[in-house]
């Protein structure tokens, strides 16, 4: 039997409709990112082979419906078939990572975009948002008060990096929102762009993390107040770093100053 031809409308809100399902599938089942871009080919080269779009799209829902089917059923005999296959430690370590940072304001300022990303933006934005202004207090009386000049860059990039309301895209991010608005979508500038985002935060709070542990261990005469500020800042900045595997990932230097 012949299938109807799908409206303008319909063929762009299937389209929609596969996409979002192959998201759902790669992100909820750690599946590789890879299978959203080969439907992104396949659609294109339907497209320029001018094929019957409409039963190329309606194959296209049944495929990966079965794909999230097979793995629901998958997930709910697993609990009660103890010779299917134990998790992985891959599987594990996907798990634990992701349970790690769940304890951050997920900000979607894209769907799209992904969740370490956009996790990685919430625990900026708290950090900017509820301890930035307390820790310069702390910090006024050091060489790094907030007018110094590695304070100063340390607070632009802050300013680069996060998002001030919780909803605004981050500067830092604008260019994998466009790429993510793009169609077809190019996988790796969007992969690229996101790790360089990553690498950027990771060098602001590595940067960030030193001062502190400079300050905590330079000026021990500092008031019990602003000594209590500056160890629970670093205790915080050394948090995120850890929850997000981002310790190795500092600036290079030639040699850090001495200290008097």
């Amino acid at each position: 039997m012949t299938s109807r031809k799908l409206t303008p409308g319909e063929i762009t809100s299937s389209v929609e409709k596969i996409r979002r399902k192959y998201d759902e599938y790669i992100s909820k089942y750690f599946k590789p990112k890879t299978l959203r871009a080969a439907f992104e080919s396949r659609y294109i080269r339907a497209l320029r082979a001018k094929v019957d779009v409409s039963s190329f799209l309606l194959a296209e829902i049944s495929a990966i419906q079965e794909l999230i089917s097979r793995e629901e059923q998958r997930v709910q005999l697993g609990p009660v078939r103890p010779a299917d296959r134990e998790p992985s430690f891959a599987d594990k370590v996907l798990e634990e990572n992701r349970g790690r940072i769940a304890k951050y304001k997920d900000v979607v300022f894209h769907s799209d975009a992904g969740e370490e990303v956009r996790r990685l933006v919430g625990a900026l934005s708290e950090l900017g948002a509820d301890r930035w202004q307390e820790l310069g207090q702390a910090l006024q009386d050091t060489m790094y008060a907030m007018s110094s000049s590695e304070m100063l860059s340390l607070d632009s990039q802050l300013r680069y990096l996060a998002s001030r309301d919780g909803q605004e895209t981050p500067q830092n991010l604008s260019r994998l929102v466009v790429q993510l608005r793009k169609f077809p979508r190019n996988y790796q500038a969007i992969d690229r762009e996101e790790k360089d985002f990553i690498l950027e935060a990771a060098f602001f709070l590595n940067d960030l993390m030193m001062i502190l542990e400079r300050v905590k261990r330079v000026y021990t005469d500092l008031p019990a107040d602003r000594r209590q500020v500056v160890e629970d800042s670093l205790a915080h900045v050394w948090g995120i770093i850890s929850d997000f595997r981002l310790k190795d990932l500092k600036r290079k230097r030639r040699g850090d100053r001495k200290e008097g």
